[in-house]
């Protein structure tokens, strides 16, 4: 049938189950996914970089004449 009341209490006083180690595959996955990471962001940026004078173009702002910022 149901749990007793006297489970109930011992199983809230027990607190969270211990957590285990990171399987052998863990580290892997980690280096994996900060390399992607850093491969997106570079890519990324050399598209920007790239693309920032026709942005500029199209926009009708010339980035390297003096003006005002207010």
């Amino acid at each position: 049938m149901g749990r007793t009341a006297a489970e109930d209490r011992r199983r809230a006083m027990a607190g969270p189950p211990p957590r285990r180690a990171p399987g052998p595959r863990y580290k892997w996955v980690a280096l994996s996914n900060t390399t992607l990471g850093v491969l997106i962001a570079t890519i990324n940026m050399s598209v920007m970089l790239i693309a920032l004078p026709d942005i500029f173009r199209g926009i009708g702002v010339d980035p390297l004449r003096p003006a005002p910022s207010g």
